[in-house]
């Protein structure tokens, strides 16, 4: 909040939240949760997730080291995977670029066919990912 001069009312109404909520995590008498966590990370995207999440020491991302970053390893077939670094092996071949988008009048389109058959599990939580790399997350409520 200090760095980006905010107030915590400010603050809660950005990210849309109760100030009540941000109240409670700055007396640490609450921790903040997973949405809060999201909906902060995409209403301020400069924010580093490690900060945030980690107590690392940048607070802002550094677009020109990501950027260095992702070309030293797009040039030693190395990409970034959801858990870290991917090497690129006939086991594990590279990503391949999906068709053409459809126009945006037309219904989404799903990548690959979704078999999920289980029934002896309950569904937990559904991840969207999204090409530009934002993803949204939902969670079944119990009936």
């Amino acid at each position: 909040m200090k760095s980006e001069g905010l107030k915590p009312s400010q603050l809660a109404e950005l990210l849309e939240i109760n100030p009540a909520g941000i109240s409670h995590i700055l007396a640490g008498r609450n921790k903040p949760g997973f949405d809060l966590l999201q909906k902060i990370l995409r209403r301020f995207p400069r924010i580093n997730p490690d900060w945030l999440l980690l107590d690392s020491d940048k607070m802002y991302r550094d677009s020109k080291s990501e950027q260095s970053a992702s070309a030293t390893a797009s040039e030693s077939s190395i990409s970034d995977g959801l858990f870290g670094p991917v090497r690129n092996t006939p086991s594990n071949p590279p990503h391949q670029e999906p068709t053409p988008a459809a126009p945006e009048n037309s219904a989404p389109q799903i990548a690959a066919p979704f078999s999920g058959t289980r029934t002896d599990a309950a569904v937990r939580r559904i991840v969207i990912l999204y090409d530009d790399l934002t993803f949204e997350s939902f969670t079944p409520t119990k009936r």
